[in-house]
């Protein structure tokens, strides 16, 4: 029997082992393409190739125990593809990189990122090469207090520097890989699982590669749910649940689902702290929330992102050409069909979130048990995905190192692990997005790549909440 074991042991290391050999070989290939805009068609290629072995590899783990040579190599390999991607060319698919470094830049020379628009003659004493390749330079910093403090302690420790803010992404991408295997072995649930999270394509090409905020973001709320579930610390996962939403606001998203565990004290702290670390920021350059659409202000590019930032919607979408009457690929114009029919959409989206939201809030007042919890958490982050006008591929990243939760522990029943499918499919599929970049000269989306990205992510959604039949292929967890 021992012998049997130690054969299958060997035969599943060998199979996990191969199928990182087919990942890296497909990374391998991205990272040789250069400048990946100029080649989005071999870029996506390569990438929906990387998700063959991926998803095999998913499949396989989720019906192996935890072995430690397994273990080991999955954490092996999934170094060697962060490696692969960051020795690559700089980031190429999106610029945001250079918004980041030139906000550390200002923060260095006691200069608000919030006071000026990066093109302002008032700023021209602090130009710098990476001041050309901000994108929306006529506005003034999108990013929250926490994401502005890491982007000064970044340029402190390397200035000017893209490869600097590579590597802190790819170790706080680390971090919440490490948190996830914390988690999944209090849940009781199989830590080979964390393949889910450290070998998803979407990971690597924007954490290791695009260097994206994400990563800091991602680590920060994996922090918050690690010390509330392990140590029990509510007030600790408040402070880390908002330094995650003064990075990126989408943390907020998880409110829902906490608040009950929190309390309403550390419902309080939470909001307190998120007013508390802002206002210093607000004092210096304004709140931002009223004047001209120039993104100054702590929430003016807020103003500009939530009025007329329109990119690879889903439903939000379709409902604003069903509201307008005018058929297009993108956003529908408003200098056309005017503002009312553009914010009825957005009023209805609103409302749709702000109902699941309470709908995971009141489900939440009566689960007791950790697992259902993290499992929750996914549902007012997909509802977002779903509804938000705005969608580019490293949103998806928050939902990933929740996946490994779903699928059932041994012999427990449960459809959760169906979930699994569509969620998977979408980080694969969203990257569609990117044949924007086929015409560099005209840059627009195109109703196909909506269709496919969107439409069997619906039916895969449906088939995954259907009530009835059994668990399926991913539902079953073999041997724990």
């Amino acid at each position: 029997m021992r012998q049997a074991n130690g054969t299958r042991e060997s035969r599943s290391w060998i199979i996990i082992l191969g199928l990182g050999l087919a990942l890296e070989a497909c990374l391998a290939g991205i990272g040789l393409l250069g400048d990946l805009r100029r080649h989005t068609v071999p870029f996506l290629i390569l990438y929906f190739l990387s998700f063959v072995p991926y998803a095999i590899a998913v499949w396989w783990s989720l019906r192996q125990g935890d072995q430690r040579r397994m273990l080991i190599t999955l954490w092996a390999m999934a170094l060697l593809f962060r490696i692969t991607l960051l020795l690559a060319t700089p980031p190429t698919l999106s610029d945001d990189l250079y918004r980041y470094i030139w906000d550390g830049r200002l923060a260095n020379a006691g200069i608000s990122p919030y006071a000026y628009p990066v093109d302002s003659p008032l700023l021209d004493a602090f130009d710098s090469p990476q001041r050309d390749l901000v994108n929306n330079s006529w506005m003034a910093s999108p990013y929250l207090p926490v994401a502005q403090g890491f982007f000064a302690a970044v340029y402190r420790l390397a200035p000017d520097n893209p490869f600097a803010f590579q590597v802190a992404a790819l170790l706080f991408d680390l971090l919440t890989g490490g948190l996830v295997v914390l988690l999944l072995g209090r849940m009781r649930l199989p830590r080979l699982r964390v393949l889910i999270y450290l070998w998803n394509p979407l990971i690597l090409v924007e954490f290791a590669h695009g260097a994206h905020l994400d990563a800091l973001m991602l680590a920060l709320t994996l922090v918050g749910l690690w010390v509330l579930i392990a140590k029990g610390s509510r007030w600790l996962s408040a402070v880390a649940l908002a330094a995650a939403t003064l990075t990126k606001g989408l943390p907020a998203l998880l409110v829902p689902v906490l608040a009950r565990r929190w309390g309403w004290r550390n419902v309080l702290l939470f909001a307190a702290l998120f007013v508390l670390v802002s206002t210093p920021f607000a004092m210096d350059a304004g709140w931002g929330l009223a004047g001209p659409l120039d993104g100054t202000g702590l929430f003016g590019a807020f103003r500009i992102y939530s009025a007329y930032w329109n990119y690879n919607g889903g439903l939000y979408h379709w409902l604003e050409i069903l509201l307008s009457g005018y058929s297009t690929p993108g956003a529908v114009p408003p200098e056309i069909v005017g503002w009312a029919p553009i914010r009825a959409a957005k009023l209805i989206s609103l409302a749709a979130l702000a109902g699941v939201l309470i709908a995971v809030w009141w489900r939440c007042r009566r689960c007791e048990d950790d697992l259902t919890l993290l499992r929750l958490a996914p549902l007012p982050v997909a509802a977002y995905m779903l509804l938000a006008p705005t969608v580019h591929p490293w949103y998806v990243a928050l939902i990933i190192p929740l996946l490994p939760f779903l699928p059932p522990r041994k012999g427990e029943a449960t459809r959760s692990g169906r979930f699994l499918v569509p969620a998977l499919y979408f980080s694969a599929a969203v990257a569609l997005s990117y044949l924007t970049y086929l015409d560099p000269e005209n840059l627009r989306e195109y109703t196909a790549v909506r269709i496919v990205e969107y439409v069997p992510l619906y039916v895969m959604l449906i088939w995954a909440a259907w009530p009835r039949g059994g668990t399926g292929a991913l539902g079953r967890s073999g041997r724990g």
